[in-house]
């Protein structure tokens, strides 16, 4: 025979009332209104948050020669490599990703662009303009993917991290004045 279960009755109520003048009210929605603007957030909040944040974590990737974001220190430069880059000045194992030091600008230096689409948001463009450059290109791409005869050694990487940081950070940004 099934057994058959009491339903609990509700022991108590909660009684909620909210109190505030239309005024707070309506200066609280232009705030966010402002605030969520797609002008301000890439005038403000990208290029004064995240742009200097996503620059900082490409400059201590090239100093650390990789890191949490591209899983781990990059894949170490082979022996011939090495010996090429000895004979031509550069040094040998380190730094890597660094020889001339044109990848390491482009990704920490490029100008800042931010793309404003006013029904729909905006966006920050890492590390910018695509290098006019075609030797830069290949750089960039080679780091990033590899080739068949190069490892992939990322200079340009998010993770759960700076997700973490944008995320918090936006919220920072979007209750100043709330409060």
């Amino acid at each position: 025979m099934a057994q058959q279960r009491a339903i609990s009755k509700p022991q108590g109520f909660i009684n909620l009332e909210m109190h505030g003048n239309s005024q707070q009210v309506e200066a609280m929605l232009d705030h966010l209104d402002r605030a969520l603007d797609p002008t301000m957030i890439g005038g403000r909040f990208l290029a004064t948050t995240v742009n200097p944040y996503i620059r900082m974590r490409a400059r201590n990737r090239f100093a650390s020669e990789g890191d949490d974001a591209v899983g781990g220190r990059w894949t170490p430069l082979k022996a011939a490599t090495e010996n090429f880059r000895t004979q031509a000045g550069y040094g040998g194992a380190h730094p890597i990703n660094r020889r001339t030091g044109e990848l390491e600008a482009y990704i920490t230096s490029s100008p800042l662009d931010i793309r404003i689409e006013p029904a729909i948001g905006a966006t920050l463009v890492m590390p910018g303009n695509p290098p006019s450059n075609s030797e830069l290109r290949k750089k960039v791409a080679t780091a990033q993917k590899g080739d068949s005869r190069t490892a992939a050694r990322p200079v340009m990487a998010v993770d759960a991290t700076d997700l973490g940081f944008v995320l918090t950070g936006l919220v920072e940004y979007v209750t100043r004045g709330l409060l």
